[in-house]
């Protein structure tokens, strides 16, 4: 046997397919989903297409991020360094800090982080929440991938913090700094 042969034969798993991300979500058609970020040229923003993030999170203030999804993703993209906020994400902070936040506080990297894209599996059949380690349907699932969504939100495609992003805002005067973060649970 070849020297590669037997190398293959030894080479050590990853990750699996999926992980669970701890990482900022809302509430969206019943299920916990994460924001659904976009990023252009070091700008995170918040799309408002295929979803109800805006009449969740932005037209109701006060509205706080929720810690945990209740399904799995898988990565599809390298790390990206974030260096600014786009209006739509700023706009969802000035909403969650309505009752506290300074009027034309700035909204402000302080430490810039790296986003890694990622694709929400079906909550059918990624559920990592369900208890038991199988699933008994009547439909065949969506690909081998258990993609989820549609054109009109980008199949469900988004952004989670392979580094913390660091901000700050301006509240009585004083100087705050709030920090995203992702953690990731193998599935």
């Amino acid at each position: 046997m070849s020297s590669v042969v037997r190398y293959l034969g030894n080479a050590q798993e990853g990750l699996t397919r999926f992980v669970k991300p701890e990482s900022p979500c809302y509430v969206f058609n019943g299920n916990n989903r994460l924001f659904p970020f976009s990023f252009t040229s070091g700008m995170l923003d918040i799309t408002y297409s295929g979803n109800t993030f805006k009449t969740v999170m932005v037209d109701n203030t006060g509205v706080s991020p929720l810690a945990e999804t209740e399904t799995a993703v898988r990565i599809i993209g390298g790390p990206r360094l974030v260096t600014s906020l786009g209006n739509n994400f700023k706009a969802y902070i000035r909403a969650w800090r309505n009752s506290t936040i300074d009027a034309g506080s700035p909204i402000t990297v302080e430490i810039p982080c790296h986003v890694v894209r990622v694709q929400e599996g079906d909550v059918n059949n990624v559920n990592s929440n369900s208890g038991v380690s199988y699933l008994i349907s009547d439909n065949l699932p969506a690909s081998d991938n258990y993609i989820s969504g549609d054109s009109t939100n980008n199949y469900n495609a988004t952004y989670i913090f392979k580094t913390p992003l660091t901000f700050s805002i301006v509240e009585s005067g004083v100087k705050k700094y709030i920090t995203f973060r992702t953690i990731m649970d193998q599935e």
